[in-house]
């Protein structure tokens, strides 16, 4: 039998926003179909593009997030960040309830053993001070967890790379080169994800204030290449990281918290590290939290809708190339003033958005 197409595999009807958001890539596939024709010619994605640039084409089945059912991807050990359906805000409530089972157990590992942490930070195999390392396969050099997002972060780089030595193979261990942004707008069909990225929709059905759909496939977008780069330190991976992603030389000498590793504007980054190298106390994350996520803008200038695409002849949801290339230019990321005012020592390090 045929596997259901996306569109038909929803178990759960979307609601409010989620529904209006499905109801307008519905109609877009309609205009796809029809090679969106306006007064008898015919345009393509190009038309929303300066002169000279180029978008690639659709990417599906093997290319894509490949999160429908006819997929079988190896879950995790320990599958999910949160357990608990309350809507206690992330970064206030308690750990134990928030984080993934394996998380917890470390948690309660710790406290047996005196309260030291794991040197989680030793993940990588390689040595970042090791000049014989290639730049794109230097790793970042994580303290251990400060933070519920921490513990997940680095656990599930661990977890990855216990995979790999168990003789996954590489292809199944990282998955497909696209996150699945079907689960942005159902979190139901998170069940079909690969596991890279199951685990960032699931945290940012943590992160209530991010809540137009451009911030949230770009912020899904760069934590999973990220976190795809650190578990494959390749170069093609490596090179996939827009050049405002890729580790500043701090990042590499001195050891701060992982949720640092995952802000898009690399002077922040920079600075945040430095600080934190010796001041660790000096910022949390769930001081950072409100005021950046409450802020963050891609400045995405067409409808919340067109960041994404359902492809005509297979219902699968993809990044619009558009906006594709549209994140990819660090210009277009923005905070807002509220965010300035919380931190003005770093209002230098990023763009404003003003009136915010």
């Amino acid at each position: 039998d045929a596997s259901p197409s996306w569109a038909e595999s929803q178990n759960t009807p979307p609601d409010g926003q989620s529904d209006s958001a499905m109801s307008q890539l519905l109609a877009q596939r309609l205009q796809l179909r029809h090679s969106l024709s306006l007064g008898g010619e015919r345009l393509g994605l190009d038309f929303l593009l300066r002169p000279g640039q180029q978008v690639s084409r659709l990417q599906a089945a093997s290319h894509g997030a490949q999160d429908t059912p006819q997929y079988r991807h190896v879950p995790m050990k320990h599958d999910g960040v949160t357990s608990n359906s309350g809507k206690d805000s992330w970064p206030f409530a308690s750990a134990s309830r928030l984080l993934p089972d394996y998380a917890v157990h470390d948690a309660a590992d710790q406290q047996a053993s005196g309260g030291h942490q794991h040197p989680l930070q030793t993940v990588h195999p390689r040595d970042a001070s090791d000049q014989n390392v290639p730049l794109y396969s230097r790793p970042v050099k994580n303290s251990a967890s400060t933070c519920p997002l921490d513990t997940i972060l680095l656990n599930f780089l661990s977890e990855r790379r216990q995979r790999l030595a168990e003789g996954l193979p590489m292809h199944e261990v990282i998955g497909p080169r696209y996150p699945s942004v079907s689960s942005l707008l159902n979190p139901a069909n998170s069940v079909y994800s690969h596991p890279l990225s199951k685990v960032f929709t699931d945290v940012l059905a943590r992160f209530p204030d991010i809540s137009r759909l451009p911030e949230r496939v770009a912020v899904l977008y760069v934590m999973f290449l990220v976190m795809r780069w650190q578990i494959s330190p390749t170069r093609e991976n490596y090179e996939r990281l827009p050049p405002w992603m890729r580790p500043q030389q701090s990042q590499l000498d001195l050891a701060h918290p992982a949720w640092i590793d995952n802000i898009p504007f690399p002077a922040m980054r920079d600075r945040l590290t430095r600080i934190c190298s010796s001041r660790p106390d000096e910022y949390e994350l769930g001081q950072f939290f409100i005021p950046y996520t409450t802020t963050l803008r891609v400045s995405w200038p067409y409808e919340e809708t067109d960041a994404l695409l359902i492809l005509p002849d297979c219902d699968d949801v993809v990044i619009n190339p558009v906006f594709e290339r549209h994140l990819r230019d660090i210009g277009h990321w923005k905070l807002g003033e509220s965010f300035a005012r919380a931190f003005p020592e770093l209002a230098d390090t990023f763009g404003l958005e003003r009136g915010m």
